[in-house]
């Protein structure tokens, strides 16, 4: 998450502006990074489950996932295969379980979807980002126009792993027509873009705030 922290630095506000008390986990997330080493990566991954489950804060099980999910990483780089398995699993695990315990939240599914639409398409997690897409697609007046057009771009990255040619490519024609989604087109076929300042004012800081 240093892509984060960089853009919550950008927007030149202390982080602790926003934070409440209840969450230093995710606090420090937010402000310092994902630690890189495996040890630290691990106990910042437990802290934010344990402050899950005491303060039932959706936006630390979202944070949580995603530890999980970079423990994964960490563990098939050393190509011990069994344990990326097994971290993987439980990271997507309760990263559908934050959405399912709050379905009608569309942030929610935003943060599961920008971590869905960049997985390799063997992983079969592209239908679960055209379902939350479209549910996004419906209530466009919940998202700004940028974050629209991330939602249209993951939803096209989505509609190519899951082998909807024709609509993929119906798509992104629309997306080049209208040019707004311009830089995301411009980005490696693995690279995911950078957080934006509305993902984090409209969507993390509120979740984190249990707005």
């Amino acid at each position: 998450m240093t892509r984060l922290n960089k853009c919550i630095a950008a927007l030149g506000l202390s982080l602790s502006f926003f934070a409440t008390a209840a969450l230093p986990a995710l606090d420090a997330v937010l402000q310092k990074g994902f630690p890189t080493q495996a040890a630290a990566l691990t106990s910042t991954t437990q802290a934010l489950y344990q402050e899950y489950e005491s303060q039932h804060s959706v936006a630390s099980l979202v944070f949580y996932s995603y530890g999980m999910l970079r423990l994964a990483n960490h563990y098939k780089a050393a190509n011990d295969f069994v344990n990326a398995s097994e971290y993987a699993k439980l990271g997507f695990f309760w990263l559908d379980e934050a959405v399912d315990s709050h379905e009608n939240d569309l942030r929610v599914r935003y943060l599961r979807a920008r971590v869905d639409a960049w997985l390799p398409a063997d992983l079969g997690r592209c239908v679960v980002t055209l379902n939350d897409t479209d549910l996004m697609q419906k209530q466009p007046q919940d998202f700004s126009a940028a974050m629209q057009t991330t939602i249209a771009f993951m939803r096209y990255r989505a509609l190519v792993s899951c082998k909807e040619t024709a609509q993929a490519q119906a798509l992104l024609n629309e997306m080049k027509t209208d040019g707004s989604a311009s830089a995301l087109l411009a980005l490696g076929a693995e690279e995911a873009p950078e957080w934006s300042m509305d993902e984090i004012t409209q969507l993390v800081v509120p979740l984190m705030k249990g707005e």
